[in-house]
């Protein structure tokens, strides 16, 4: 439904970056990366149009450019996501000290440099607070494939998982004692 949504979003508005980063997105995920390259070049284009830098998304355009084999520009991506990271980092941007760890680890994993993916993953878990939705990305980001199924990993995932669960239920708690669930 969600793809068809774009679809017809993409008909009505071929100008919307969201709708070309969402079908860029579906078709990666199918495996379609010429047609996802397709979407990520208009999605860049776009930008560039608008003036607008969106610094967490260039290893998303690097990964379907490594799949479909172009490795310069590939590298050219994935590298501009480094960059931006330890900028963000180094500058202590909102960015900076949550997901950056998580672009970074992800950018490592795929290039098989473990040690920097598993040291990424491991600032990012020392977080207290981490969003559900970053689980369920975690757990089906393609840049992982390469270490997803490692003792480690499956580790860092499980540590996330119940640092969720455990907000979840301590705001429960705190709903239910303000008599706000019934």
């Amino acid at each position: 439904k969600g793809f068809e949504f774009l679809k017809r979003g993409n008909e009505i508005d071929s100008t919307n970056e969201k709708i070309f980063s969402g079908l860029a997105d579906y078709y990666c995920n199918e495996g379609d990366f010429k047609e996802s390259l397709k979407f990520y070049k208009k999605y860049v284009e776009r930008l560039k149009e608008v003036g607008i830098l969106r610094i967490n998304y260039t290893h998303r355009i690097g990964y379907v450019f490594s799949k479909i084999g172009l490795r310069d520009s590939a590298a050219y991506y994935f590298n501009k996501q480094i960059e931006y990271c330890n900028d963000a980092i180094r500058l202590g941007r909102p960015y900076g000290i949550s997901f950056a760890y998580y672009d970074l680890a992800g950018v490592y994993a795929f290039r098989g440099d473990k040690m920097k993916a598993y040291e990424n993953l491991n600032i990012l878990n020392q977080r207290r607070n981490i969003p559900d939705w970053l689980v369920g990305y975690l757990k089906t980001d393609l840049l992982f494939n390469n270490i997803r199924n490692e003792p480690e990993f499956q580790r860092i995932v499980k540590d996330i998982e119940a640092k969720c669960q455990a907000e979840h239920e301590r705001v429960r708690k705190w709903l239910e004692e303000q008599g706000m669930l019934n």
